[in-house]
């Protein structure tokens, strides 16, 4: 890269940072939250958390003023949520949880890590619990005179197979190891919206409740629609936005944006910002982002 090259990109820097300082993004947790390499729903799609993950990195990348997390989940897996709450709590911008129709178990989870959440009065938040479901189907196999012999070296090694019965030790074991889940659940809902455990308790039995409710228990912050999220980004930020971009759909929906706002500027100096942001997203972790 000559020294030209390297001035003009070091100009097209220059004018799309301070467009991108005024953007709220906004990422959608659409779905059940599943494992990597997990597919399928029947409630459209499933979320996976390093797409996620990598969606949050790009936004940071792209000096992106605030965040808001479009949330329409029944929960999922451990894990995956669990990931993602971590990611959007070590955010150092202003997030806000826009709750659509639900944001159950893990998907409250997420919500929980973000500085604000928003619901509709008649959106389903909670659900603050932990299930593990098994199906067995040994009386069947009877039926048929199907039998089931297993050859382990522990206790607990096919815990779980659906040929037999739970044993009393298996199941004290079982529900132990979800009590912990839920103990851990808890407390990192607690500290992410600045609670006591205790203070949240009686809220956390597996419950789904009202936006309205949700609000009365100190489980959301705000009632409202997207119009609400918006403000409480901006409340939070100090700024007012120019507009709000699909993370999805970023660099199609910001480059129109972009040849807007800058028309009154000579037509090279707009062309040369939108040129610089997207050789900037090209490069960077995002850069498959669709």
């Amino acid at each position: 890269m000559n020294g030209a090259d390297k001035i003009s990109k070091t100009l097209q820097r220059a004018l799309a940072a301070p467009v991108a300082g005024r953007v709220i993004g906004k990422i959608k947790i659409f779905g059940p939250i599943m494992p990597v390499g997990a597919s399928g729903s029947h409630f459209g799609g499933s979320v996976n958390p390093d797409r996620v993950i990598q969606k949050i990195k790009w936004a940071e990348s792209l000096g992106i003023r605030s965040l808001i997390f479009e949330i329409n989940s029944p929960g999922g897996s451990v894990v995956p949520s669990k990931e993602i709450a971590d990611a959007v709590r070590a955010l150092r911008m202003p997030t806000v949880a826009w709750v659509r129709d639900l944001a159950a178990s893990g998907a409250y989870w997420i919500a929980s890590a973000c500085d604000r959440i928003v619901a509709d009065p008649c959106s389903g938040v909670g659900s603050i619990g932990v299930i593990s479901t098994h199906i067995e189907f040994s009386e069947l196999m009877k039926k048929y005179g199907v039998s089931y012999e297993g050859f382990k070296t522990g206790e607990f090694k096919d815990m779980g197979v659906p040929f037999r019965k739970f044993t009393s030790s298996e199941r004290k074991s079982l529900q132990s190891h979800i009590n912990k889940i839920h103990e851990m659940f808890v407390k990192s809902v607690a500290e992410n919206r600045g609670l006591d455990p205790g203070s949240i308790s009686d809220a956390a039995n597996g419950n789904l409740y009202l936006g309205e409710e949700a609000k009365r228990l100190g489980l959301v912050d705000r009632l409202g629609s997207r119009r609400e999220a918006i403000l409480q980004c901006e409340q939070l930020g100090n700024f007012k936005h120019l507009m709000v971009a699909e993370i999805e759909d970023f660099r199609e929906e910001f480059f129109f944006a972009l040849r807007s706002m800058l028309s009154y500027l000579p037509a090279e100096f707009g062309r040369a910002a939108a040129r610089g942001f997207f050789d900037s997203v090209k490069a960077g972790p995002g850069a498959d982002v669709r």
